[in-house]
């Protein structure tokens, strides 16, 4: 008997060494993941941009096997595990539309509900007492008002942000949900938690929230996943808050990719000459909403520390064509109106033109003669 599509989805989102962008092209060419298994290899060579690896691990594939797949499939449920692509319906609307979206999660617990709002909150692994306090009160403070935290189970900040939530709703029975939950994406397989050391808020988070990963199980973490899971967690969230972050970190690598997905960004300030919070500061000198206190952050979302109030989302106007050309040229360093031009395909009037019309509704900042950056 053969595979069904869904069955097939489940064996191309295990394979490690299929990213999700091969599984665009692959789809591009096959239309259906049942076509790609059954593919023949004179079939892969035809695909446009599939590298050489991929296109010899597809004609050599021996994990081809009904038998070891369908033992993995029984092998994730008994372990407590679900599995759901995109072609599900469960599959989380918020990553449907982000650059990369990840062809299926790996998960314990539960998907978030889309009805509720949800904050990442990020920062240095290696924190301060500052901001290991700050990550846990905020969290908890969120998590009172009914609003969900979602963060990457990394010690530091990450792995604070979670014990908050947890703390501030262990005392509640396990069938309420009423207070904000939490979600931890992982940058390795969905069995293997790392850092070993949070295994107990990993065990924890199955109850009250989630784990999610895009990797299957028995997948080692490695340096270069990580980054990649930022863009997840931005994706589920609907804002972005950095507590302690270097100039070069991953929480500011969350932060950007939350800015270009249109999502709110806030920062908690700390001292001037501290480098752990430079981050925070150059995000908002680019114009994050400086956070003190929890209620900074659940004012956008209507929600006051009394409790959950309704939430209806919040969205960004929609820009025209020109305006969504030059938006997308430009980050949060500063670029010239000239490489704008040139890179939109626009003329220089044109551009003018467009860069007043971002200003004026505050989507961009102008940063000296003639550079721009977004606002945040």
């Amino acid at each position: 008997m053969g595979l069904t599509e869904r069955e097939c989805w489940f064996w191309m989102c295990s394979r490690p060494w299929l990213g999700v962008r091969s599984i665009d092209k692959l789809l591009g060419y096959f239309k259906t993941a049942k076509n790609i298994y059954y593919g023949r290899n004179s079939q892969y060579t035809e695909v446009k941009g599939l590298s050489e690896n991929i296109r010899k691990r597809l004609e050599q594939c021996v994990e081809k096997d009904e038998t070891l797949l369908r033992r993995d499939m029984s092998r994730l449920e008994k372990s407590g595990g679900h599995f759901v692509c995109r072609i599900d319906r469960e599959y989380p609307e918020k990553l449907r539309h982000i650059y990369d979206a990840p062809a299926g999660l790996f998960y314990y617990g539960h998907l978030p509900e889309k009805k509720r709002p949800m904050i990442a909150v990020v920062g240095a692994r290696e924190a301060s007492g500052y901001g290991l306090a700050s990550a846990r009160y905020f969290a908890g403070a969120l998590a009172e008002m009914g609003i969900d935290v979602i963060s990457g189970l990394a010690r530091g900040v990450d792995g604070e942000a979670h014990r908050g939530v947890l703390e501030n709703s262990r005392s509640l029975p396990e069938n309420v949900f009423e207070a904000g939950q939490t979600w931890g994406i992982l940058g390795c397989g969905l069995n293997i938690c790392y850092p070993r050391e949070n295994y107990s808020l990993f065990e924890q988070m199955k109850v009250r929230g989630g784990i999610l990963s895009e990797y299957g199980l028995d997948v080692k973490p490695e340096p270069w996943r990580f980054p990649m899971r930022n863009r997840i967690i931005s994706g589920l969230a609907d804002g972005i808050f950095v507590i302690e972050a270097r100039e070069r970190s991953g929480a500011l690598i969350t932060a950007e990719a939350g800015l270009e997905q249109g999502k709110n960004i806030y920062a908690l300030p700390g001292r001037f000459n501290d480098a752990l919070s430079q981050g925070c500061h150059q995000l908002i000198q680019s114009g994050a909403k400086l956070v003190f206190k929890p209620e900074d952050i659940a004012e956008d979302y209507d929600i006051s520390s009394n409790g959950l109030k309704s939430w209806h989302g919040k969205t960004k106007l929609a820009l025209d064509n020109s305006e969504q050309l030059v938006y997308a040229s430009l980050s949060l360093s500063p670029k010239d109106v000239d490489a704008i031009s040139a890179e939109c395909g626009l003329t220089l009037s044109e551009t003018w033109k467009t860069l007043l019309n971002l200003e004026l509704e505050g989507w961009i900042r102008p940063m000296g003669k003639n550079l721009y950056i977004r606002s945040i």
